[in-house]
């Protein structure tokens, strides 16, 4: 562990917080093979999904974009999308850590790639969103990781100093970037190894 003091804890949102499998929501809107594969390669892992993670584009024009790329109806693709959302389930053991950050009297963050329409269903449907003293998605900044420009928005919006800072996130693409910026982090794999090392930092 790093000779260093953590007094900010920045969390991701998707595969930290909630769970995020574009993989098995896709085998569950269909059985269909090809179609798997075309929804993860010409919508999820596509730029479609990255105007719409930064704003760029509405869910309805996400779901036109859908139906169009990937040749089935509008209703099927809504459905895709409300699928979507349902999918995001809160990991409990993450939102422990949460609350063991608020308990020591450390601060905590939010920065995630997300949809206006995605963090307004989860912040409807959560109350640990109350507890962030700050927050900073790509839908509303219309910029996102692991570009650096939103870890800036965040240092200077809410005066962090990267180096007070711990950052808990799934992509080793966000993290190489946070580390750049003199961040400490860790790359979440939800084991308990991971959940271990992030405790070392925050008791």
């Amino acid at each position: 562990m790093k000779n260093i003091t953590i007094k900010n804890v920045i969390f991701d949102l998707g595969a930290v917080m909630f769970e995020w499998n574009p993989q098995a929501i896709t085998n569950k809107f269909t059985d269909d093979v090809d179609l798997q594969q075309r929804i993860l390669s010409d919508f999820y892992y596509h730029q479609t999904w990255m105007d719409f993670d930064c704003g760029h584009i509405t869910e309805n024009e996400a779901v036109k974009r859908a139906s169009e790329s990937l040749l089935i109806s509008e209703d099927d693709a809504t459905r895709l999308l409300k699928q979507t959302k349902e999918s995001l389930v809160l990991i409990p053991a993450t939102r422990d850590v949460l609350t063991t950050v608020k308990n020591k009297n450390l601060n905590a963050y939010c920065l995630s790639n997300i949809s206006p329409e995605l963090f307004e269903y989860l912040s409807h449907r959560h109350d640990l969103f109350e507890q962030f003293d700050g927050i900073v998605t790509s839908g509303v900044e219309n910029v996102s990781k692991p570009g650096k420009r939103i870890f800036e928005i965040l240092f200077e919006r809410f005066k962090l100093n990267p180096q007070e800072c711990l950052f808990i996130d799934d992509s080793v693409d966000n993290t190489a970037t946070a580390e750049e910026l003199g961040v400490t982090t860790i790359t979440f794999k939800g084991s308990t190894d991971c959940y271990q090392k992030i405790s070392t930092y925050i008791n």
